[in-house]
């Protein structure tokens, strides 16, 4: 996340209002992303304490692993960008939202977010999660533009 701030500054030195005005909001979209996903896994950690399934939180893993890879390629296509344009970092933007698309409709099929408990499931003693939020992507892909 310093490379980010780095990265505003340096376009704020630079003096370039047009990388100014859109590289930033895709860096900012990639700092709200990386902490959806903080949230996602923290939550699907307390879900999985309390109601375990070895099938479903390995699903969910598999699903935040892909995601933070796509992430780690936005972060890195915004600081290689020619500008805001660039073809490879729209590529590494829509995949990164897909990816994380993917997850929330994950986590809202198992129950996770909702804090449902499974049908029939196993149940631990841990403490009750509690229900969470994520926005769609689109919400997320608006903020970028």
């Amino acid at each position: 996340m310093r490379r980010l701030a780095l990265l505003v500054v340096a376009l704020a030195l630079a003096g370039c209002p047009a990388l100014w005005s859109a590289l930033p909001r895709i860096a900012q979209g990639a700092q709200v992303l990386g902490s959806l996903l903080d949230v996602a896994a923290a939550g699907s950690e307390a879900y999985y304490a309390r109601h375990p399934s070895q099938a479903a939180q390995a699903e969910v893993d598999q699903a935040l692993r892909l995601a933070w890879t796509a992430l780690a390629a936005l972060d890195a296509g915004v600081l290689a960008a020619d500008g805001a344009d660039d073809e490879h970092l729209a590529l590494r933007r829509s995949r990164a939202l897909e990816a994380y698309e993917q997850l929330r409709l994950l986590l809202d099929g198992l129950g996770v977010l909702g804090a449902r408990p499974p049908d029939g499931g196993s149940e631990s003693d841990a403490p009750l999660p509690e229900p969470f939020e994520l926005p769609p992507a689109s919400e997320i892909e608006r903020r970028m533009r």
